[in-house]
């Protein structure tokens, strides 16, 4: 019996190894966000506790309020959920604020993230209030994340006077859930739970070893004067980020500007109307160059036609645009989508007197905004990373396919590398014209520190590489780890993704999105040639374990570490120059200065 739990440990992990033999490029699971709503300071209606009063109502569509909440792990998305009541969600699963998981271990059960609102004051409520006081929310399984199993819970609990958290609702996974569909629930909040220190907190209970078991929160809205089936508000909300797309990128290079116009395709939303009604709605759209303050507009007040039913969710499209404002250099082009619904905050009648509670503002989500970069790149992704993706294949290759009308120059590449475990993780970042044939650039780099989850690493080329047509950028890896790079699902360009991890390459057709490598670009030759032609070196083997031969004519040589610390070597003479010997010596990427009559040059070596 005491062998039994470590056979089927070793079941697990040989159909994991068998699984991830044959998917070879896998997506690896959400990647945690936190957009924090910005705090107005010392505004006339700014909260300067930590309390909440009645009504209280947060769609997220501002992000994530910490005068209102406690996040602990849960993390926001404008992607992952499906059919939102609203743009922005809270998600919950098995991963830390960091996307680092609770365990280790793989069988590991148990709370996850929790979703904590601040106290409540609920021990002046009349009689009336008391017998009308009702908590609603939206929730979802799953979404385009994992979907939770049979054995794995949503839970709502309130704060009892003695300090307790009882569970009041909860809802398990399973096959039976739909991960397209949210779901609106209302629990009342009894007497037992009314004192000066109330607070409701979600907790997700399931696998604790990485991004797992996903339930996704919305529209959470608690105040008395309610009964149990009222489920409707008077709100109509944009549900998602606006989509802008030039042919198939999201991102084209400032030089490519004067053919936007006609490469630009129409911008797409969608709306919710959550009211039991229907509702006469129009929508602007514009597009402003941020640099410039230039706008132009799209559609202006336009009515949808047929009127908003009850309850419908509907996507949208503007008119084509047929211009967009002048560019002269690289900016950002702003787009603001909103509508015309006649929303208000939230009010109630006494007496014929209205009272508004301006912390119910049901305008806040009838607007959106989103930057388009128009810089010095191409770009499928939209600057979020959703997921990651990756290979676990050592001297393993990915690469990402682009196209230009027109002859470019690489001016460098930019990566978004999304596990902070894997710094100083050693790679060689390469071009291709063709991947029939060989990269027509490769240099050893090592993975460097960022700051922020959605911060993407820049590699200059320092050299002049001319594509046209068709070409790839990517990398090799040198490690079996999948090596994660970020993967936006809101644009599926999964064609262009190809990967080589047995000497062959395959176009993906098992990972949905947009894998985040960009290529920048320049028209021009974008790095100064040298006069002096380089001194011809031969360097071999590199990568290396043991010892290096250096052949040509040369002075000096140093050797330098990824910190830019010079080491000392064991250094052997011969006929065509010196070896080098690595023995010993870390594992990683060095820098090889040689000093000639022509001038010092550089190499990157690779140490295994």
């Amino acid at each position: 019996m005491g062998n039994k739990p470590n056979f089927y440990v070793l079941i697990f992990l040989l159909f994991i190894g068998a699984e991830t033999s044959f998917a070879q490029l896998v997506e690896l699971g959400t990647v945690p966000h936190k957009n924090f709503k910005p705090q107005v300071e010392f505004g006339a209606n700014s909260r300067i506790t930590n309390t909440n009063t009645l009504p209280f109502w947060d769609d997220f569509s501002q992000g994530m309020d910490t005068l209102a909440w406690v996040f602990e792990g849960a993390s926001y998305s404008e992607s992952i959920g499906i059919n939102a009541p609203s743009v922005g969600v809270i998600i919950l699963d098995g991963t830390d604020s960091n996307g680092k998981p609770y365990s280790r271990q793989i069988r590991d059960q148990g709370a996850g993230d929790y979703l904590t609102s601040r106290p409540f004051d609920l021990s002046t409520l009349s009689v009336a209030q008391s017998t009308s006081l009702f908590l609603s929310f939206f929730w979802q399984a799953g979404g385009r994340a994992e979907m939770p199993d049979e054995n794995d819970r949503l839970v709502l609990q309130f704060l009892n006077r003695n300090g307790q958290w009882i569970s009041v609702w909860e809802i398990s996974g399973g096959p039976e859930r739909d991960p397209n569909q949210f779901s609106q629930e209302s629990v009342q909040v009894l007497a037992d739970f009314q004192h000066e220190a109330f607070q409701f907190r979600f907790v997700n209970f399931g696998r604790l070893s990485g991004p797992f078991d996903t339930w996704i929160l919305d529209y959470v809205y608690l105040n008395t004067g309610r009964t149990f089936n009222q489920l409707s508000y008077l709100d109509r909300a944009l549900t998602q980020a606006n989509e802008l797309k030039f042919g198939d990128y999201t991102a084209v290079p400032a030089v490519f500007s004067s053919s936007l116009p006609s490469s630009i395709g129409s911008i797409k939303n969608e709306f919710y109307n959550l009211e039991n009604r229907f509702r006469a709605m129009e929508y602007s759209v514009l597009i402003t160059n941020t640099n410039t303050g230039a706008s132009v507009p799209i559609n202006l007040n336009t009515p949808f036609n047929p009127v908003p039913t009850a309850l419908e969710r509907r996507g949208f499209s503007s008119n084509s645009p047929s211009q967009v404002p002048a560019i002269s250099e690289e900016t950002d082009l702003e787009i603001k989508t909103y509508l015309t619904t006649g929303d208000k905050s939230l009010f109630e009648i006494n007496s014929g007197d209205s009272t508004f509670f301006s912390q119910v503002n049901y305008r806040v989500n009838d607007t959106v905004t989103t930057l388009i970069p128009i810089r010095d790149f191409f770009a499928y992704d939209d600057g979020r990373a959703d997921y990651a993706a990756g290979i676990n294949q050592r001297s393993g290759m990915l690469a990402v396919k682009y196209q230009v009308d027109q002859p470019v120059y690489i001016k460098g590449l930019t990566i978004n590398f999304t596990n902070a475990d894997q710094i100083d993780f050693p790679i060689d970042i390469m071009v291709w014209q063709n991947l029939d044939n060989q990269p027509v650039f490769r240099r050893e780099e090592l993975i460097p520190f960022k700051n922020g989850i959605d911060s993407l690493t820049y590699f200059s080329l320092d050299t002049n590489i001319q594509v046209t047509g068709e070409f790839y950028v990517g990398f090799t890896q040198f490690t079996n780890d999948f090596i994660h790079i970020g993967l936006d699902k809101n644009n599926d360009q999964g064609d262009k993704i190809f990967y080589n991890v047995n000497g062959t390459w395959a176009e993906n057709t098992e990972v949905r999105g947009s894998l985040m490598i960009r290529p920048h670009v320049s028209l021009a030759p974008p790095f100064a040639q040298s006069e002096n032609p380089s001194e011809i070196f031969r360097i071999y083997p590199n990568p290396v374990e043991n010892q290096l031969n250096i052949e040509g004519k040369f002075r000096d040589i140093k050797v330098f570490d990824s910190f830019g610390r010079e080491i000392l070597l064991e250094r052997e003479s011969t006929e065509r120059g010196e070896i080098l010997n690595f023995r010993g010596q870390k594992s990683g990427i060095y820098v090889l200065h040689l000093l000639s009559e022509k001038g010092a040059e550089s190499f990157r070596i690779l140490v295994k």
